[in-house]
């Protein structure tokens, strides 16, 4: 399999080498504004307060996302910017980093739900980790978007 020989990293943005932020950087600005025609900018000031997530595979980024800090965004800490490059697609990179996601965040912060700003046709991706809907749909960038809550077992 594709994802077999993959390695995540975490890091908070000044432990990222300028290589590490260049390749991160690249691959936001491919999916979001590329891909998905997002117009406003990718980069804003979450990122000086969350950790880095990326999935290497033979030292190319295949996956990333972010977790912004609990209280910076919403009250609980929040996964962003979720993106599988192309070449990785449908190998199930995607839901790999985020079971890892959700497990480090687990262990930093005990108890504690998880918060997303998912675009609506990915609701069933992440119903599939146990996130559930809390509030009405809303347009971000032109996409629909849903609020989802993570709430973990007791």
């Amino acid at each position: 399999m594709l994802t077999d020989n993959i390695h995540f990293h975490w890091a908070r943005l000044e432990n990222l080498s300028g290589s590490q932020f260049h390749a991160i950087m690249l691959a936001r600005q491919t999916v979001f504004i590329g891909e998905q025609r997002f117009c406003c900018p990718d980069a804003d000031d979450h990122d000086l307060h969350s950790w880095h997530l990326t999935a290497l595979h033979e030292g190319k980024l295949a996956a990333y996302l972010r977790v912004v800090d609990p209280g910076e965004k919403y009250p609980e800490p929040a996964i962003g910017r979720v993106l599988t490059t192309q070449a990785y697609r449908r190998t199930g990179l995607g839901k790999h980093i985020m079971q890892v996601a959700i497990d480090k965040l687990a262990e930093l912060y005990p108890g504690e739900s998880i918060r997303i700003s998912a675009q609506s046709h990915l609701q069933t991706f992440y119903e599939n980790f146990g996130f559930t809907v809390v509030g009405a749909e809303y347009w971000e960038e032109g996409v629909p978007h849903i609020e989802m809550l993570y709430t973990p077992p007791v």
